[in-house]
């Protein structure tokens, strides 16, 4: 299990991905032949250095676009990948989504179908009684996702390597944590969500 933290702790030597970037882009205000860069080359420095990785990207599918706009809200937001005949995703539901969801009603929580042949998983998402306000929406494979050649292993710019996979972020589209490995306890997610919550 991989978690990102969205910040370093105060007084750590560490360095958020966002500040590392900020300042490679800085270190050099010259193109190679001395004069200053092309406005393509600082529109591309400001997009990577933009520490909103949701919202620096152009949307390839619906499904991205339709969570990009939800990220950039205020509030705090969960995107949680998933496929109805993974048995870590459906344990994961076993385990108490319905309960998580309900008990953070300021929280968005969104379920994107993944490497499933383009097929919605919400009929099995209504087994397992989650609320109303669980957004679902399918992300489409590049041909069948049994050749696993066709899966698409990347959302919004962002590695999406194994399901279960959850993320939080922050308000505007700031990732705050990316759990890409494995089923999750819902008490860590749980954590997870007051820690982005608490004011830093």
């Amino acid at each position: 299990m991989a978690v990102a933290p969205a910040h370093a702790q105060e007084g750590s030597d560490e360095c958020t991905v966002g500040q590392l970037e900020m300042a490679d882009a800085s270190s050099s205000t010259a193109s190679p032949t001395g004069g200053p860069d092309s406005s393509a080359t600082l529109a591309k420095r400001s997009a990577v250095t933009d520490p909103r990785p949701a919202v620096s990207v152009s949307p390839t599918t619906e499904a991205e676009a339709f969570v990009q706009d939800r990220v950039e809200e205020d509030g705090l937001h969960v995107v949680h990948f998933w496929a109805p005949w993974c048995s870590n995703s459906r344990n994961e539901l076993d385990n108490g989504w319905g309960g998580l969801v309900a008990d953070n009603p300021d929280v968005t929580f969104t379920f994107v179908t993944v490497w499933n042949d383009n097929e919605k998983g919400t009929a099995t998402l209504n087994d397992y009684n989650l609320p109303d306000r669980v957004a679902e929406v399918t992300q489409p494979d590049l041909g069948s996702s049994d050749n696993e050649e066709n899966r698409r292993y990347s959302f919004l710019g962002l590695p999406v390597t194994w399901i279960p996979s959850t993320w939080i972020f922050h308000s505007n589209g700031e990732l705050a944590f990316a759990m890409n490995y494995g089923e999750m306890e819902m008490d860590t997610i749980q954590q997870l969500l007051d820690a982005t919550s608490a004011d830093w």
